[in-house]
C-alpha cells in the first residue's frame, strides 16, 4: 500500500525541475519509503513537459500528467490520481527547505491533526510579505479563519478527506478555499515554521490578474453557494 502521494505542479520550470525533483525525491524517500510522486505540467510555454516525461522514466514510483494552466488545476489533477493514504502538494521551484519534511510527516502520523503544513517565516521580498499579510488578513476577517500562512506548502492530510473538502478552485485561490473549508469543518491545523529558500529558477506567477482572481473568488465564496453544504 502506498503511504504518501506527493503532487508537484510544474509551470515553466524546464531548467530547474530536474535538480529540484532530485532533492524532493531523495528527502521524501528517506522519510517515507512507500511513497509516489505525481508531476503535473500545467500549460508551460517552455519544455517543462519534455522534462517531466524524462523524470518519470528515470525515477521509480514517479508519473506525470498534464492539466490546464493554473496552480489549482494542477493540484486537483494530481489529487485525483493519488493512490496514497496521505496526500501532499507543494511547489517544485526549489523554495522548500526540505529539512522540514520529516517534521511534517511525524506530526501528521501522530494523529493529533487533520492537516499539517509549513508556515513560511520569510518571503522573496518586502512587497510579497505585505501582500501575503494583507490577503491572510482579508480572508481571516471575512471568513473567520485562523491567521495562518494561507499558501504555505507542503501540506499533508489524509486522502479520505478529499470528498468532504470538494476543492474546486483552478487558480491560486485553492489554498484559500482549502483554509476556508477546513475552518468551517472545525479541523485541527498544525504549522511547522520553515525558511523560504531563494527560487533556484523560473519566475513567480503572481500578477495583476492573480489579484483580480483573488478578489473575484472572495466574492463568489462569500455570496455564492460554495460553502452552503459545509
Amino acid at each position: 500500500m502506498i503511504e504518501l502521494s506527493i503532487i508537484l505542479p510544474v509551470y515553466n520550470e524546464e531548467k530547474i525541475i530536474k535538480s529540484s525533483f532530485e532533492e524532493i525525491f531523495k528527502k521524501v524517500k528517506e522519510t517515507v519509503k512507500s511513497s509516489e510522486f505525481i508531476l503535473v505540467e500545467n500549460g508551460s510555454k517552455d519544455k517543462s513537459l519534455e522534462e517531466v516525461k524524462k523524470i518519470s522514466e528515470s525515477y521509480p514510483f514517479t508519473t506525470y500528467t498534464t492539466a490546464k494552466k493554473g496552480y489549482g488545476s494542477a493540484v486537483l489533477k494530481g489529487l485525483k490520481l493519488a493512490n496514497g493514504k496521505y496526500v501532499c502538494y507543494m511547489p517544485s521551484d526549489g523554495q522548500i527547505d526540505l529539512s522540514v519534511f520529516p517534521k511534517l510527516w511525524k506530526e501528521v502520523k501522530s494523529g493529533k491533526w487533520n492537516v499539517v503544513k509549513v508556515k513560511r517565516i520569510n518571503r522573496e521580498s518586502f512587497w510579497r510579505t505585505i501582500v501575503s499579510f494583507s490577503f491572510s488578513t482579508i480572508i481571516s476577517l471575512l471568513f473567520k479563519t485562523p491567521s495562518i500562512d494561507i499558501n504555505g506548502s507542503p501540506r499533508i492530510f489524509e486522502k479520505k478527506y478529499l470528498g468532504i473538502l470538494d476543492l474546486k478552485s483552478k487558480d491560486s485561490f485553492i489554498d484559500a478555499e482549502f483554509l476556508i473549508k477546513i475552518t468551517r469543518l472545525g479541523w485541527s491545523i498544525k504549522e511547522i515554521p520553515m525558511e523560504n529558500l531563494l527560487r533556484i529558477g523560473g519566475r513567480s506567477t503572481r500578477s495583476i490578474k492573480t489579484y483580480i482572481e483573488f478578489f473575484s473568488n472572495i466574492y463568489k465564496f462569500k455570496f455564492g453557494r460554495n460553502l452552503k453544504k459545509l
